[in-house]
């Protein structure tokens, strides 16, 4: 009998306490126990932009004129970047486009452009 009595007390004391740890209603607010549902969003997968490198083939026809048009370029580049200085701000150019060599003083020539020895 007192067997019968603490199953039939087990047995309904059980169900309060598992409804007593489940929240009741709609009022309650999630929390990390019992989040909210989480919706998904349902969009297309973003593609891969795919990235080209490049060849490691240094030999080829292909990469040797490249590399000519390159060398040229740089090549033009200084130049220009020569050719931009002030031509006549340096007096020793005096008149020449191109600077005199400085000769020592036993091998110098007159010169007809500026009339000075050099």
């Amino acid at each position: 009998m007192k067997t019968t009595v603490l199953f039939l007390s087990v047995a309904l004391a059980a169900p309060c306490a598992v409804f007593a740890q489940q929240p009741t209603g709609v009022d309650q607010a999630p929390n990390s126990l019992a989040p909210a549902r989480s919706r998904k969003v349902h969009a297309p997968r973003r593609e891969t932009v795919a990235t080209f490198r490049k060849a490691k083939v240094k030999h080829s026809a292909r990469y040797e004129f490249y590399d000519r048009v390159e060398k040229a370029a740089r090549e033009k580049k200084r130049i220009l970047r020569q050719l931009a200085k002030p031509q006549f701000s340096d007096p020793a150019y005096f008149g020449h486009k191109r600077k005199p060599k400085k000769r020592p003083a036993f091998l110098m020539r007159y010169c007809d452009e500026c009339g000075i020895r050099h």
